[in-house]
């Protein structure tokens, strides 16, 4: 959430000011094109956050028209950086009839030892705890590190993430380990194969963001696979297993003073080998179009498709590859295709404390079942999500999917870090 402190009209056919006028008059009229052009942007109440780090990420801005296009486009950018929990504009003109702007931030708590918790209906209870930074090194770098545990899953993890900006690429590390009970369940939740394993996996990345819209990624992963019985299944081999993938997205977020909006476009692609040289495929795409109605109302559409060629049962693709929640969290396909779409309103929101939100979507699914058959579901999922202003991580969420063509309900709930 932001407060805004507005300013008088800007119509460049208008005389400017002199150089002491203000521009935070209670009101303010933007023009929808041209207007005068930026020639700086400063920052108060800055305390963790670098300023160069901003100075660096807004630096397009400069020499751009100050109008209501440009105004909300910085605010949206700002918002979608997670960092502050209110913003406050307001501006001045210099002698040249350029205009200055100064922008007074609140920052988010950022670095926290976070514990969490979640309960699913389809895997039971996982508990845990992290330390995590979202604005490592002031410049919107991310730290996490932490410990997951469920009856059949402990997992140690690792991960660090330097933002990439336009023109300085930035990188991605991450390393994992777990022993786990992988299980394989069909569409009405039998459990097909249960594979007792220890599982590693190191993999890092190049992060690169050619422009406000669009981002790209380069990477190498590593992932040993190393399970207790290898005679349950013959995919249940012990491999090593290297890999290459890169990833695109175009995005264009938007804020309307209560959401975040995203229209968006993803497409990744992946390439691995293994000990026994046998060669993988995978292919995905995601669409994510977010529309507000009224201010406290949004449409949400979100789709999603993915393929794996010549894959292992353990490189099957899982049900958030199709953007659904009404199948069980542990089935999994070669191919899965679905969509989900509906509305979210905001049902409580104050600047100093976060903001309630509840939502329902109708969803449909496609995916090749384990016995190489079509499948087909549809139904719905409602919830609730909880984010408080002065965190930069997300508190509490909480949904009930129901599969009408298997009439099964799926609920999900979580505490901390809403995955």
């Amino acid at each position: 959430m932001s407060s805004v402190a507005h300013s008088q009209n800007l119509n460049p056919s208008e005389s400017a000011p002199s150089q002491d006028a203000s521009l935070s008059a209670p009101s303010e009229s933007l023009p929808n094109q041209n207007g005068p052009v930026i020639s700086k942007i400063s920052f108060i109440g800055l305390k963790r956050t670098k300023e160069s780090f901003l100075q660096d990420s807004l630096k397009s801005y400069i020499g751009k028209r100050y109008n209501s296009k440009s105004k909300s486009n910085l605010e949206s950018d700002l918002q979608a950086m997670n960092l502050f929990s209110s913003i406050e504009f307001s501006s001045s003109f210099t002698d040249g009839g350029t205009v200055e702007l100064n922008i007074n931030v609140k920052e988010k708590i950022a670095f926290i030892p976070l514990p969490f918790a979640m309960y699913s209906s389809s895997t039971g209870f996982m508990v845990g705890g992290f330390v995590m930074d979202m604005n490592a090194g002031g410049q919107k770098d991310m730290f996490v590190t932490g410990l997951l545990w469920s009856p059949n899953n402990t997992m140690v993890l690792g991960l660090y993430s330097h933002a990439p900006r336009i023109g300085a690429p930035g990188f991605r590390v991450h390393a994992s380990a777990s022993k786990q009970n992988a299980f394989f369940r069909n569409a009405e939740g039998d459990e097909l194969l249960k594979i007792e394993n220890f599982n590693a996996g190191l993999g890092t990345a190049i992060l690169f963001k050619l422009d406000r819209y669009n981002n790209l990624d380069c990477g190498l992963t590593y992932q040993g696979f190393f399970p207790y019985d290898t005679d349950v299944h013959p995919d249940a081999y012990r491999r090593n297993k290297f890999g290459a993938n890169t990833g695109w997205k175009i995005s264009d977020q938007n804020w309307n003073g209560v959401f975040l909006s995203e229209t968006s476009f993803g497409l990744n692609g992946g390439l691995y080998i293994d000990t026994k040289a046998h060669l993988t495929e995978s292919l995905s795409a995601s669409v994510k179009v977010q529309q507000p109605l009224i201010p406290k109302l949004r449409l949400n559409v979100l789709s999603g498709a993915g393929i794996v060629f010549n894959g292992l049962i353990t490189d099957n693709l899982q049900k958030g590859t199709a953007c659904v929640t009404i199948l069980d969290d542990k089935f999994s396909s070669p191919k899965i295709a679905g969509a989900a779409s509906g509305l979210e309103f905001a049902v409580f929101q104050h600047r100093k404390i976060g903001t309630i939100s509840i939502y329902g979507n109708y969803e449909f699914v496609f995916a090749q079942e384990f016995d190489d058959s079509l499948l087909f579901c549809q139904g719905f999922n409602v919830g609730s999500k909880v984010y408080l202003s002065g965190l930069a991580f997300p508190a509490v969420s909480m949904g009930l999917a129901y599969n009408a063509t298997k009439n099964k309900f799926y609920f999900a709930g979580s505490f901390g870090v809403s995955f």
